[in-house]
């Protein structure tokens, strides 16, 4: 092992084949944020290389730096965290491969943020509990990731006048959060319902129209200019019954 190798907690999120048996991966890790990584014979090895570099699995690995490429090497991986559950349930993993998707979004390349990571990890963790994930364990996992990022809604005032909550409010996505109507424009904009602003900060507030908040959201990602192909379907599976 070389002097200059790295250990890290490492989640998959891509994986390119190159070559007859090597892989280019791209790893949320929590100690050196995302990083792209060459992985010889990636594809043959199952002792260097243990679980198939599948997504939502939390792997511990070790890592070499640049050199003339601007990928890393990763030298070798193996498990440390499978959630069975998870990963036997097509609706669990859409729901954590979003998970991934969304954290990747907010996770600079070769710049760690650790809570970042060990929000998706608690999340992950979740979906491998026994008792049906729900919609609030969906919206807690975003707003936790937004405030994170420190991007946020804002709904305890208007966001152009200051103004505290008071009557029909609406939600305008553009401006970054509620507008009380004074302050709204012309045309149509969704209303705010005011339980949505107690469930944002009481983890145990109740949470009504779960599947209207998560479309606002919807727009307000929009809006910051992140489209991800997950969400959808995260929509889809939440709206339903689903045995999970």
């Amino acid at each position: 092992m070389r002097s200059d190798s790295l250990d890290v907690s490492a989640f998959v999120v891509r994986r390119v084949q190159t070559g007859e048996s090597d892989l280019v991966v791209s790893l949320l890790t929590r100690e050196k944020g995302r990083i792209d990584a060459f992985a010889r014979g990636a594809r043959k090895s199952r002792r260097r290389f243990q679980g198939g570099f599948a997504p939502c699995i939390l792997y511990r690995g070790r890592v070499r730096p640049p050199g003339r490429s601007s990928l890393w090497t990763l030298e070798e991986m193996e498990i440390a965290t499978g959630h069975p559950r998870l990963l036997a349930s097509a609706a669990r993993m859409v729901a954590g491969q979003y998970a991934t998707e969304l954290v990747r979004e907010f996770c600079p390349p070769e710049e760690p943020v650790p809570e970042l990571f060990d929000w998706m990890e608690t999340f992950l963790a979740r979906l491998g509990h026994p008792e049906t994930p729900a919609w609030r364990d969906w919206y807690v996992f975003e707003m936790g990731v937004f405030r994170l990022a420190g991007i946020v809604p804002q709904v305890d005032a208007c966001v152009r006048c200051q103004a505290s909550p008071v009557g029909n409010w609406r939600f305008h996505a553009g401006a970054g959060g509620v507008v009380c109507p004074a302050c709204a424009p012309p045309g149509e904009l969704p209303a705010w319902n005011p339980a949505w602003t107690q469930a944002l900060h009481e983890a145990q507030a109740p949470l009504p129209d779960a599947a209207g908040l998560m479309r606002l959201l919807e727009r307000w990602l929009a809006a910051h200019g992140l489209r991800l192909q997950a969400r959808g379907l995260c929509h889809e599976l939440f709206s339903r019954p689903t045995g999970w």
